[in-house]
């Protein structure tokens, strides 16, 4: 919905007349507490197509303000997996820590597999722009983890009959589309599911992992252990200068409470910090062909010596080394 409202002002519709219904004002799509029921985006979705009327491609345009990155922990996952297909399971078993808003299923019994999106429930005037949207960040994800993925070799399968439509899709996005079907599905080409990725790290990827099934976990619960949440907090501007103060506050409670918290869950603030923040450093030293100089000051050292200190600590091997070892695999 942040992205929305953000994007609508240059369609002529300001945020306060997309979140009109929702009880939501502006300042609340900026807090990590606010949770959005799906009733309520669909009601700001309604709004934004009744005031800059829907015409295909629109959900093509939003979508692409999408980047991974906004997806926090789900994201994560999704780009350390090792190949397309896991990428694609991790998605569907976590998809309710995402704001995807049609559920997705990977249907694997057929040759080629396809990717599901459940837009039937939807109201029918919001369908078109769902879908849209949906298929341009699937087409986002897939670009930016195989930079060279071919789209012009998926075929979207949709159970809606408008020319327009396709036409946008195939125009925008380079993507053949099937009209009137009995589902709406995306064609993946099964040559390349089993492709390994750039960016898979197994490190990286079994901490992500972890904390997506404790997410899921707590969501299920109705509660989020305030690990998850200082962590949550930590991946947000890992490059930012965060001290359990600044986070505490955040988070609504005060230093003491948050640490006495923590405690309880058998961890503290600082080592959370450091663990997300090696993480994170240990994958762009893998896969975004950093220097270490860079890598410290992206995930937030000032001095590269105290980065390569913890890093060589936490992993046996100076990121000089690792990135050296990495070089000659290439």
């Amino acid at each position: 919905m942040r992205i929305l409202c953000e994007a609508a002002p240059d369609y002529g519709v300001t945020a306060e007349a997309c979140l009109a219904g929702t009880g939501l004002v502006a300042f609340d799509l900026y807090s990590e507490h606010t949770h959005v029921p799906l009733e309520q985006e669909l009601r700001a979705i309604g709004n934004f197509l009744r005031l800059a009327p829907y015409r295909p491609g629109l959900g093509v345009e939003i979508g692409r303000r999408f980047r991974p990155e906004v997806f926090g922990i789900w994201g994560y996952a999704i780009q350390s997996s090792p190949t397309f297909r896991a990428c694609l399971r991790t998605a569907r078993a976590f998809a309710n820590l995402s704001f995807i808003i049609a559920p997705l299923d990977l249907d694997e019994r057929g040759d080629p597999p396809r990717l599901i999106f459940d837009i039937g429930k939807l109201p029918t005037g919001l369908k078109g722009f769902v879908l849209e949207r949906q298929l341009t960040i699937v087409a986002g994800f897939s670009t930016w983890l195989m930079p060279d993925f071919p789209l012009s070799k998926l075929t979207l399968q949709t159970t809606l009959n408008t020319p327009e439509l396709a036409a946008a899709i195939e125009k925008m996005l380079g993507i053949a589309v099937t009209l009137d079907c009995a589902r709406d599905a995306l064609e993946l080409p099964g040559a390349l599911m089993d492709e390994p990725l750039p960016r898979h790290d197994p490190a990286v990827m079994e901490q992500c992992l972890r904390q997506c099934r404790q997410l899921l976990k707590q969501e299920d619960s109705g509660d989020l252990y305030w690990t998850s949440r200082v962590r949550e907090a930590a991946l947000t501007g890992i490059e930012g200068d965060h001290t359990v103060g600044s986070v505490a506050t955040r988070l609504g409670m005060t230093e003491r409470t948050l640490r006495r918290r923590l405690s309880d869950e058998g961890t503290s603030f600082r080592k959370i910090l450091l663990e997300s923040r090696l993480a994170i450093g240990h994958e762009l030293l893998k896969t975004a062909g950093m220097d270490v100089s860079s890598v410290a000051w992206r995930i937030g050292y000032s001095e590269p010596s105290s980065f390569i200190r913890a890093f060589t600590k936490e992993f046996g091997c100076s990121p000089g080394s690792m990135k050296q070892r990495v070089s000659g695999a290439r």
